[in-house]
Formats: C-alpha cells, sequence, structure tokens
C-alpha cells in the first residue's frame, strides 16, 4: 500500500534517498550532520504539515526512524528508547542492529513479536533475491532461507547482518542494505498511517 506523505516527510525522504540510498549495515558516523539537525528541530505539526496527528508514539516513531535511516544512532535511540509500543521496539531493533550490539537488538526485536509489516519485508527481501543474477553461495544460502520459510524472521536477519561483518561476498552485504532500506520504508509508512 503506497503513502503520500506530507511534504516535509516527503522532503526529508526525498533527501536521504540521494544522500544515503544505501545505508550501511554499521554506520561509522551519521550520513548528514545538516538533516540530523534539522530533523531534531522540526516539530511535529511543521513535520506533519499541520495535519491532525492522532497518536504521537507513532508520529515520534517516523521522526525516529528518519534519523535512524540518516546513521544518527544516538539521536533515534534518544527517541525509540520513549516509545511504549511494538513500532517503537522495531526502530529501537534496527538501531541496536546497526551499533552493532546484536544481542541487544534481539532483545528488542522479541519485544516486537510479531509486526505487521513482517510478511511484506519478506516479500520485498524475496523480490530482492530473485532480482539477482549469479548470487554467490552465501547470498544463494540467504535466499533459499527466506524462501524456505514462510515468515519473516528477524533474529535471522541479525545473524546475517552480524556474519556479513566478515563476508567476503559483497553481494552478500549490499543484499542485506537492500533488505534493510525497504525494511525502513515499510516501517516508515506504517507509523505514517497509525499516526494519522
Amino acid at each position: 500500500m503506497s503513502v503520500t506523505y506530507p511534504s516535509a516527510i516527503a522532503d526529508f525522504i526525498q533527501k536521504l534517498e540521494a544522500g544515503n540510498p544505501l545505508p550501511p549495515l554499521v554506520p561509522q558516523q551519521e550520513s548528514c550532520a545538516e538533516l540530523t539537525q534539522s530533523l531534531q528541530a522540526v516539530s511535529t505539526d511543521v513535520l506533519f504539515d499541520g495535519q491532525k496527528v492522532k497518536d504521537t508514539t507513532f508520529a515520534d516513531a517516523i521522526k525516529s526512524g528518519l534519523l535512524l535511516w540518516n546513521d544518527a544512532l544516538d539521536a533515534s535511540h534518544t527517541i525509540s528508547q520513549e516509545l511504549a509500543n511494538a513500532t517503537g521496539s522495531y526502530w529501537h531493533g534496527i538501531m541496536h542492529r546497526r551499533e552493532p550490539d546484536y544481542s541487544n537488538a534481539k532483545y528488542w526485536f522479541g519485544r516486537v513479536g510479531t509486526h505487521a509489516i513482517f510478511p511484506e519485508v519478506r516479500a520485498r527481501a524475496l523480490a530482492l533475491y530473485n532480482e539477482t543474477s549469479a548470487p554467490s553461495a552465501a547470498l544463494a544460502s540467504i535466499g533459499q532461507a527466506i524462501a524456505d520459510n514462510a515468515a519473516w524472521d528477524a533474529a535471522q536477519f541479525i545473524d546475517w547482518c552480524q556474519a556479513a561483518e566478515s563476508a567476503t561476498d559483497s553481494d552478500v552485504v549490499e543484499f542485506l542494505q537492500r533488505v534493510q532500506v525497504e525494511e525502513m520504508r515499510l516501517l516508515l509508512a506504517y507509523s505514517y498511517r497509525n499516526a494519522v
């Protein structure tokens, strides 16, 4: 389901797509300090272009997610650790996965349970794998695991990200980055739909 964002959110996403289209699995620094400052300073009213926000937890989740896409892990974490719902735990888990603190990421994904976007994350991951020509043996193994499991396994994805730190197959890292950005897009859209 596509989402039409208010212009302020759409503008932030456009800047992220241009400046950080494939965020690293483990960023060393924020992608754009100016964008982080803008996101931290923007009010919910401005971010939503005056649109009525029905759930501020989901509205804050959008800000946390945009900061996370910009590799501003600490700024994102400040927000996500205060979000007391499964989506807040999801953003919190992604942040720790990228930190990297894999055991803490698994803890937070354990609090997520089965999230509403998991089926679409799995579908997009499978589609991305199927678009890959001549995958390495390591990537083929990941693709087969996704295909064999009827549900998205967030803990397995964390394990793949951890293994990628020492991966010699560059297609594995790029694939995981592509899945990660799709995951963030889906979670942003879900957060927005629930905020308004």
